[in-house]
């Protein structure tokens, strides 16, 4: 809910019989696609440049604010824009089409009044009375989406084989930092066997939606010609197989998939292999595309 634009003309907006106007509210339809989000804004080229005008001081949403990041402590209809995004927030996920209209239209309006992503709170964050809302959403990763909105970037994300919390192994995995290849300061080994025994990159996936996988190995001639890559997708795991003995040093598309919204082991490098050479984990990133 970024802050209202200051000095303009009052608002004219209709209440609801139980609720009264002028709203700050904008909707975003569960049903809707991405496309259709957008539009039930007042548009997306134009939203930065209508909302200051058309909302005014004073717009009912928000209620009693207790102070959250920048945002102080007050009359939350003064000072917050929202929108109502429509899903239950108890059984139910906000799609990610709402998700990508959300961030955009934030990013829009934060631009727009010279704000930067942290002006950008959930409901549950500012309130006073115990509300949930966004549920299902971590806001420390939506104000990194809305940052990189902003700064015209994709959310990415990189989980190295040193990534404290993030990568898991077996004692079967070696420690190594032979390769000058490597990413960060080691990577791991181990030889193959008829087991998968993996070793897991766990990710905070901010929506569900298409990320493409990119992964960095060393590459030596003794390592392994098909190393499988899993990813966790969202219809269930897929495999990708890559040659370990070159294309080192660099990152390397193992494709795209459609992942799921949440914290999670999301990508492993699996033992299974039925050629020799030594299986590498070393580190893994994801981008939202």
């Amino acid at each position: 809910m970024p802050p209202l634009f200051p000095g303009s003309p009052p608002a004219k907006r209709p209440g609801a019989r139980d609720f009264p106007g002028p709203w700050a509210g904008l909707p975003n339809s569960f049903s809707s696609t991405k496309a259709e989000c957008l539009a039930a804004l007042p548009g997306a080229r134009r939203l930065p440049r209508r909302l200051p005008r058309d909302l005014g001081r004073r717009c009912n949403h928000a209620g009693t604010s207790g102070g959250s990041g920048p945002i102080p402590a007050g009359d939350g209809n003064t000072m917050l824009i929202g929108w109502e995004i429509d899903y239950n927030g108890v059984s139910q996920e906000m799609t990610a089409a709402q998700y990508d209209a959300s961030v955009a239209a934030t990013a829009a309006v934060l631009t727009r009044l010279g704000r930067d992503a942290s002006y950008a709170r959930g409901h549950r964050e500012t309130s006073t009375t115990g509300k949930i809302d966004p549920s299902f959403i971590d806001l420390d990763v939506m104000r990194a989406d809305v940052a990189a909105k902003m700064a015209g970037t994709a959310w990415s994300s990189i989980v190295d084989n040193a990534t404290a919390g993030r990568f898991t192994a077996s004692a079967n995995w070696g420690v190594s930092s032979y390769s000058g290849q490597r990413y960060g300061a080691d990577y791991r080994y181990a030889d193959p066997v008829a087991a998968s025994d993996p070793a897991w990159y766990r990710f905070n996936v901010p929506a569900s939606a298409n990320y493409r996988v990119d992964a960095w190995w060393p590459a030596n001639a003794g390592y392994n010609s098909a190393t499988p890559y899993i990813v966790a997708t969202t219809t269930g795991n897929r495999t990708v197989y890559v040659d370990q003995r070159a294309t080192g040093g660099q990152w390397r598309a193992l494709g795209t998939f459609a992942l799921p919204a949440g914290d999670a082991n999301r990508v492993a490098v699996s033992r299974w292999s039925s050629t020799g050479g030594l299986v590498i984990a070393d580190a893994v990133r994801l981008t939202r595309v």
